[in-house]
């Protein structure tokens, strides 16, 4: 590697319930951004997704965010990434009221960043407390290693100061992306989707209060790329 670049590299095992929580509270903050219905549609989407992976009908029985999350919740030992659902049902509710995804899921991602690093107990000494986004970044892990909320992935700092985010198949969120290829959901700007990417940006943002961007630039079976970049 030369000089100029730097690397954080990340293992971990994340704790499903606590994801589950954490992306339900989202759900709620982005209900306040479009309304009850974002609320209905996300939680609708998230028991469809649900039920599939656990090769059943959605239970007519259950209605409501708080019914599919314990639905998810008491099914994490036959679908692990039951935190996928309600990812996904986020994006599928955007892109419905919206044609793609903006606003409303860079909002989910701020508040689900912002409730790790509350539970972390150390929000208010990190915000501000650096303008590198790539050490924002390796902070940030440093704490979801603690709390058990990281997940295996690569950062590299380019020396153009860009953050290329390298992702294997053991990316927690690989269900819920595939699920957005699948179904075309992409980003008003152009481009797919990648959790982790937008989850990273709201990292860097809230840390260093400057505003960043993101770009898929690979997405397969083996790896994904993308980049984080300054606007």
């Amino acid at each position: 590697m030369s000089e100029g670049k730097k690397e954080i590299i990340v293992e971990g095992e994340p704790d499903r319930k606590s994801y589950v929580l954490f992306i339900k509270g989202a759900i709620e903050e982005t209900g306040k951004l479009y309304g009850p219905i974002f609320k209905r549609l996300a939680s609708r989407y998230a028991l469809e997704f649900e039920a599939k992976k656990l090769n059943e009908e959605p239970p007519e029985n259950i209605q409501g965010l708080e019914d599919v999350t314990n639905y998810i919740l008491q099914n994490l030992d036959r679908y692990p990434q039951g935190y996928c659902a309600l990812i996904y049902g986020i994006a599928k509710a955007e892109s419905k009221l919206q044609g793609s995804t903006g606003a409303g899921s860079r909002r989910a991602a701020f508040h689900a960043i912002k409730s790790i690093l509350q539970s972390s107990g150390l929000m208010n000494g990190l915000i501000g407390s650096t303008q590198d986004p790539f050490e924002a970044v390796d902070k940030f892990e440093n704490i979801s290693k603690a709390i058990k909320t990281a997940y295996p992935e690569r950062f590299v700092k380019e020396e153009n100061n860009q953050i290329v985010m390298i992702l294997d198949k053991r990316c927690p969120f690989r269900d819920a992306c595939t699920a957005f290829a699948g179904e075309k959901i992409s980003r008003v700007v152009g481009g797919e989707e990648c959790v982790s990417l937008i989850t990273h940006v709201a990292v860097s943002e809230i840390i260093t209060k400057k505003k960043f961007d993101y770009k898929l630039e690979k997405f397969d079976a083996l790896e994904c790329r993308g980049i984080i970049f300054s606007t």
